[in-house]
């Protein structure tokens, strides 16, 4: 089973934040610079959680990871969007407005 999260971060230094981007792509799909949706499974966030953890410096950066529950239209729900409409994962009609 997948479950839908949230992937935001805020890293100082640009080499870390580039390896930070880089994990992140491989994981997700990007919705902002610096925020994701990634549909993963427990074995996946385990190693995406891991993967960050030896990128970040953590006492300097962070990263957030946010459960928005089973993947589909339920979680694209959970999004409000203001301005430019954000292309969600998933179907064709994943636009969040």
């Amino acid at each position: 089973m997948r479950t839908r999260y949230l992937l935001c971060y805020d890293v100082s230094d640009d080499v870390r934040l580039r390896r930070t981007a880089k994990i992140a792509e491989a994981f997700g799909y990007r919705i902002q610079y610096s925020v994701f949706v990634c549909d993963l499974s427990d074995v996946e966030r385990t190693r995406l959680e891991r993967k960050l953890a030896n990128v970040l410096d953590l006492g300097a950066d962070r990263a957030l990871l946010v459960d928005l529950g089973p993947p589909g239209s339920a979680s694209r729900r959970r999004f409000r969007g203001i301005g430019k409409p954000v292309e969600m994962p998933g179907t064709a009609d994943a636009a969040i407005v």
